[in-house]
């Protein structure tokens, strides 16, 4: 009796570590939540490249597929590379504005642009910000007034389908105002006065640049053709870029030909510039038309075709020779 009693001991002894057993077999499994990435900690592991204006005093970080391009002087525009009609100016302002005219100002801006103009409801990554949106066909235009932080303002052209703002707001958030140093300023003191009185122009037409003289204006104004001028219906140089392999005999019969067809009386006069440093030794072809004198300077050292209209005075050549001198391919 007394085994019997040991054997139905043992029995429910295992009987119970099997039931235990099973239990922890089945039991769910409970894994700890995952917490998501801070939207500050996403936005430190987009790719962005460093880049600083020639023509403001600020650092920008761009997206892929981006471009920083001085427009004129006080302007700067970033440019979509893969659609060219979607940018963002970016003017900075001084430290002391009048905030409360400025503000207005925004509203004017975005009226300018179309009536169709309402404020922009959605979120700034700015302290304090006002915006506008103006609608025209399929396009949306944004201006963004900066108050604090970075005065300035941010005029974006997007689209309707494919709205590019947070990009380029994320853009923008990243613009930084560049510390003067006296001492080196001191020390380019010449250089800095020249950079004054000057904005650096990149051609998207053609592989140059060159720095324009502030109250000038610089644009593409067909494939291989820039145009640098004040009134282009009075004075303007056009700059075409020429292969190093040009036929020099060719580009020299096409320079007369436009000049006699561009003169009042048909008469060309012909010279080697003696001046400068990239126009020395340049072949001109010169004549009077009914408005003043037209100029076109072949140019082999840096090989190109600079055609000038002026009103006939030497003040108005001499602003565009003194830019031609500072045109630099940029292959």
């Amino acid at each position: 009796m007394k085994k019997l009693w040991n054997v139905l001991t043992i029995m429910t002894i295992v009987s119970m570590l099997l039931a235990a057993c099973s239990e922890q077999k089945t039991e769910k499994r409970i894994e700890p939540a995952k917490e998501e990435q801070p939207a500050s900690e996403q936005a430190d592991t987009l790719e962005l490249t460093d880049v600083k204006s020639n023509n403001q005093n600020f650092t920008i970080s761009l997206l892929p597929d981006y471009t920083l391009e001085s427009e004129e002087p006080g302007k700067d525009v970033v440019l979509n590379k893969k659609d060219g009609d979607q940018s963002m100016r970016i003017e900075l302002l001084p430290s002391d504005i009048n905030v409360n005219e400025l503000q207005a100002n925004a509203k004017e801006r975005a009226i300018a642009v179309a009536s169709d103009t309402a404020p922009f409801e959605g979120s700034l990554p700015f302290k304090e910000a006002i915006a506008y949106e103006a609608h025209v066909d399929d396009s949306i235009v944004y201006v963004v007034f900066v108050k604090q932080d970075v005065p300035m303002f941010l005029t974006v052209f997007t689209k309707n389908e494919t709205n590019l703002f947070e990009e380029f707001m994320t853009m923008a958030k990243t613009i930084k105002p560049l510390a003067v140093d006296s001492d080196t300023s001191e020390a380019n003191n010449e250089d800095g006065k020249a950079n004054d009185q000057t904005f650096l122009y990149k051609s998207s037409s053609q592989p140059f640049q060159a720095r324009v003289i502030n109250g000038y204006k610089a644009e593409a104004i067909e494939p291989g053709k820039d145009m640098i001028f004040q009134d282009e219906n009075k004075a303007s140089m056009t700059i075409e870029i020429l292969d190093d392999e040009a036929d020099w005999a060719l580009v020299s019969e096409q320079a007369e030909t436009y000049v006699k067809e561009s003169s009042k009386d048909g008469n060309v006069e012909t010279m080697t510039w003696q001046e400068g440093n990239k126009l020395k030794g340049a072949d001109v072809y010169q004549a009077q038309t009914k408005d003043g004198a037209v100029y076109v300077f072949v140019v082999k050292s840096v090989p190109m075709r600079l055609t000038i209209f002026t009103t006939g005075e030497q003040k108005d050549l001499s602003p565009f020779l003194t830019m031609a001198e500072t045109i630099e391919r940029i292959d």
